[in-house]
Protein backbone atom coordinates (compact mmCIF):
# COMPACT_ATOMS: atom_id res chain seq x y z
CA UNK A 1 0.00 0.00 0.00
CA UNK A 2 1.46 3.63 -1.12
CA UNK A 3 1.50 5.76 2.02
CA UNK A 4 -0.49 9.00 1.30
CA UNK A 5 0.79 12.09 -0.38
CA UNK A 6 -0.28 15.10 -2.08
CA UNK A 7 0.31 14.44 -5.92
CA UNK A 8 2.09 17.73 -6.77
CA UNK A 9 2.45 19.49 -10.44
CA UNK A 10 6.34 18.46 -10.28
CA UNK A 11 5.53 15.39 -8.81
CA UNK A 12 3.32 14.81 -11.86
CA UNK A 13 5.56 16.03 -14.40
CA UNK A 14 8.61 13.64 -13.21
CA UNK A 15 5.69 10.49 -13.61
CA UNK A 16 5.12 11.79 -16.67
CA UNK A 17 8.34 11.46 -17.96
CA UNK A 18 8.37 8.12 -16.98
CA UNK A 19 5.43 7.00 -18.13
CA UNK A 20 7.07 8.22 -21.56
CA UNK A 21 10.33 6.53 -21.33
CA UNK A 22 9.20 3.54 -19.82
CA UNK A 23 13.43 3.11 -18.59
CA UNK A 24 16.17 3.24 -16.07
CA UNK A 25 16.72 6.93 -15.85
CA UNK A 26 19.34 8.69 -13.38
CA UNK A 27 18.16 11.63 -11.60
CA UNK A 28 20.08 13.86 -14.23
CA UNK A 29 18.38 12.52 -16.93
CA UNK A 30 14.91 12.69 -15.50
CA UNK A 31 15.78 16.54 -15.04
CA UNK A 32 16.78 17.27 -18.68
CA UNK A 33 13.81 15.87 -19.70
CA UNK A 34 11.20 17.28 -17.41
CA UNK A 35 13.07 20.83 -17.67
CA UNK A 36 11.35 20.50 -21.20
CA UNK A 37 8.03 21.05 -20.11
CA UNK A 38 9.11 22.85 -16.45
CA UNK A 39 12.14 24.82 -17.11
CA UNK A 40 12.16 26.39 -13.61
CA UNK A 41 12.39 23.14 -11.83
CA UNK A 42 16.07 22.26 -10.12
CA UNK A 43 17.99 19.42 -9.87
CA UNK A 44 17.47 19.43 -6.12
CA UNK A 45 13.12 19.48 -6.43
CA UNK A 46 14.06 16.22 -8.88
CA UNK A 47 16.34 14.22 -6.21
CA UNK A 48 14.16 14.73 -3.40
CA UNK A 49 10.60 14.24 -5.27
CA UNK A 50 13.01 11.07 -6.64
CA UNK A 51 13.51 9.56 -3.18
CA UNK A 52 9.47 10.41 -2.17
CA UNK A 53 7.93 8.28 -5.19
CA UNK A 54 10.52 5.57 -4.53
CA UNK A 55 9.24 5.31 -0.74
CA UNK A 56 5.78 6.16 -1.55
CA UNK A 57 6.62 2.66 -4.33
CA UNK A 58 5.54 4.88 -7.51
CA UNK A 59 9.17 4.19 -8.80
CA UNK A 60 11.91 1.49 -8.25
CA UNK A 61 15.69 2.56 -7.32
CA UNK A 62 18.47 0.45 -8.75
CA UNK A 63 22.32 1.65 -7.73
CA UNK A 64 24.78 0.52 -10.04
CA UNK A 65 28.18 -0.28 -9.52
CA UNK A 66 29.04 2.88 -10.79
CA UNK A 67 27.75 4.46 -7.75
CA UNK A 68 24.20 6.27 -9.57
CA UNK A 69 20.93 5.30 -9.37
CA UNK A 70 18.45 4.72 -11.75
CA UNK A 71 15.13 4.82 -11.25
CA UNK A 72 11.88 3.01 -12.97
CA UNK A 73 8.39 3.03 -13.10
CA UNK A 74 6.57 0.55 -10.83
CA UNK A 75 4.54 -1.47 -13.03
CA UNK A 76 2.23 -3.93 -11.46
CA UNK A 77 1.62 -6.01 -14.85
CA UNK A 78 5.05 -5.83 -15.51
CA UNK A 79 8.09 -7.14 -13.41
CA UNK A 80 11.28 -4.95 -12.75
CA UNK A 81 13.86 -7.27 -13.32
CA UNK A 82 17.14 -6.48 -15.72
CA UNK A 83 20.13 -7.67 -17.19
CA UNK A 84 22.63 -4.80 -16.15
CA UNK A 85 25.78 -4.54 -17.97
CA UNK A 86 28.76 -3.53 -15.67
CA UNK A 87 30.51 -1.98 -18.48
CA UNK A 88 28.70 0.10 -20.45
CA UNK A 89 25.46 0.26 -18.19
CA UNK A 90 22.70 -0.99 -20.43
CA UNK A 91 19.78 -3.11 -19.32
CA UNK A 92 17.55 -5.47 -20.52
CA UNK A 93 14.16 -5.84 -19.49
CA UNK A 94 13.49 -9.76 -18.46
CA UNK A 95 10.34 -9.92 -19.55
CA UNK A 96 8.90 -12.72 -16.78
CA UNK A 97 9.28 -12.96 -13.21
CA UNK A 98 12.08 -15.65 -11.96
CA UNK A 99 9.85 -16.15 -8.30
CA UNK A 100 9.50 -19.55 -8.38
CA UNK A 101 6.92 -22.11 -6.29
CA UNK A 102 9.49 -22.57 -3.20
CA UNK A 103 9.74 -18.83 -2.49
CA UNK A 104 5.93 -18.09 -2.77
CA UNK A 105 6.24 -20.93 -0.14
CA UNK A 106 8.95 -19.39 1.96
CA UNK A 107 7.14 -15.67 2.29
CA UNK A 108 3.55 -17.51 2.66
CA UNK A 109 6.05 -19.73 5.34
CA UNK A 110 6.85 -16.30 7.00
CA UNK A 111 3.25 -14.88 6.54
CA UNK A 112 5.12 -12.47 4.79
CA UNK A 113 2.76 -10.28 1.89
CA UNK A 114 5.26 -8.93 -0.48
CA UNK A 115 4.13 -5.54 -1.87
CA UNK A 116 6.57 -5.19 -5.21
CA UNK A 117 10.21 -7.06 -5.53
CA UNK A 118 13.48 -6.41 -8.01
CA UNK A 119 15.38 -8.75 -9.39
CA UNK A 120 18.53 -7.91 -11.33
CA UNK A 121 21.57 -9.36 -12.48
CA UNK A 122 24.68 -7.54 -13.33
CA UNK A 123 27.44 -9.02 -15.54
CA UNK A 124 29.17 -7.80 -19.24
CA UNK A 125 26.72 -7.32 -22.79
CA UNK A 126 27.91 -9.03 -25.35
CA UNK A 127 28.87 -5.95 -27.09
CA UNK A 128 31.29 -5.01 -24.64
CA UNK A 129 32.32 -8.79 -24.69
CA UNK A 130 33.03 -8.49 -28.25
CA UNK A 131 34.39 -5.16 -27.56
CA UNK A 132 37.02 -6.35 -24.86
CA UNK A 133 38.03 -9.21 -26.67
CA UNK A 134 38.95 -7.05 -30.25
CA UNK A 135 41.29 -4.39 -28.15
CA UNK A 136 42.88 -7.40 -25.94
Amino acid sequence: MKPKTRLTKQRQAILQVFHQQDSLMTAQEVYELVRLTHPRMSLGTIYRNLELLTIQSFLAKIVFPDGKARFELIHSEKPNHHLICLSCGQSVHIPWCPINEKMTAFMNGKYFTPQYHQFDIFGICSECKQNSSITS
